[in-house]
């Protein structure tokens, strides 16, 4: 047996006692002072003994750890001790063990850029999948070296589904990254820059009335690099009016050419001409364009013109591929919540 529960027992017994004497209504004044003077040093020894009976995480730091012990053994005479020594010792002792944390399984981050091939071969369906995948660690990643490897592997997108997220990185609050995200921005306007240099030396060299790849080359150029900018600034309102001067001029040559057709909606619609896209597009779903990828841009002419009844039926005839990019947008104009818009 542990020798301080024995001089703990031996205290409460020599406390018993000197608590018996100060109950002698016959004890005289110096004796009553002097056996409280002894209960104080009783209870000081107690209180030192018990804490070498307490879990070593339970005596430090020792002046604070005592103070509780000998405040209970001091004005609780003798039931103090009993009750530390029967009660509170033996249950800090006797600790019911913590259970055991469970070993959570992690899924391995995957390696950036994730199934490329795959996605590819899904088309825009994937495009948007990965997408999605890479906006969460450019978002909320706090390693920036994760969010690097987010930006590298926007390499393997294409421009519509990879700028939105080099234009976000933007704004990150790390230097490299935004350097990076600017780089690759400035790489696109660079390729984008030489292939309008070629196709305007090319069409130089085209005899009149010819020419029709070379505008149909450069209005798509020209659209693909107003992608780049700004979606508020007025730049991008200028090379939208130069992508349309040559889709006009590629539609003199060829008016049945449906992607020329939608191209020119998509023009109009960012220069708010809304009747004007309305019949490009239509024109467009004549020349053999899927009317399912036409509905999400009647949906947004129909919501601009405060058409509200209309969007969600555009919305419901889209393709599902087409629906996704809306992200929250067509969940609530589908959701039968809306249905009273409808009447």
């Amino acid at each position: 047996m542990n020798p301080a529960w024995l001089l703990c027992a031996a205290v409460l017994l020599l406390d018993a006692l000197l608590f018996g004497f100060m109950l002698d209504a016959q004890a005289p004044l110096q004796s009553a002072l002097a056996l409280a003077g002894a209960h104080a040093g009783a209870c000081l020894l107690f209180s030192l003994t018990v804490l070498r009976l307490l879990p070593p995480t339970y005596r430090r730091p020792a002046a604070l750890s005592g103070l509780p012990v000998l405040g209970v053994a001091f004005f609780i005479p003798v039931l103090g001790m009993l009750g530390w020594l029967a009660c509170v010792v033996p249950a800090l002792r006797h600790q019911r063990p913590a259970p055991p944390l469970d070993d959570w399984s992690h899924p391995p981050a995957p390696v950036l850029p994730a199934r490329p091939a795959g996605l590819r071969a899904m088309g825009a369906m994937g495009g948007m999948l990965r997408a999605s995948e890479l906006a969460g660690p450019l978002r909320y990643a706090a390693d920036p070296d994760s969010r690097t490897a987010a930006l590298i592997a926007t390499l393997s997108l294409e421009d519509q589904f990879s700028v939105p997220l080099l234009r976000l990185a933007l704004k990150d609050p790390e230097d490299d990254v935004r350097l990076l995200a600017y780089a690759l921005l400035n790489r696109k306007e660079k390729a984008i820059e030489a292939r309008i240099r070629v196709g305007t030396e090319q069409l130089q060299n085209v005899p009149s009335g010819q020419g029709f790849l070379q505008h149909k080359a450069l209005a798509h150029n020209y659209w693909a690099f107003a992608q780049l900018g700004d979606p508020q600034g007025s730049a991008r309102l200028l090379l939208c009016a130069r992508a349309r001067e040559h889709v006009q001029a590629a539609l003199r040559l060829c008016p049945r050419d449906g992607g020329l057709q939608w191209l020119m909606g998509r023009i109009l619609l960012v220069q708010l001409e809304l009747e004007g896209a309305r019949e490009a597009f239509e024109y467009a779903r004549q020349s053999g364009i899927d009317a399912r990828h036409i509905q999400p841009f009647l949906a947004e002419i129909a919501f601009l013109r405060q058409r509200y009844a209309d969007v969600r039926g555009h919305l419901m005839q889209a393709r599902p591929g087409e629906r996704l990019q809306l992200n929250k947008a067509s969940i609530y104009w589908e959701r039968p919540a809306n249905d009273a818009l409808c009447t």
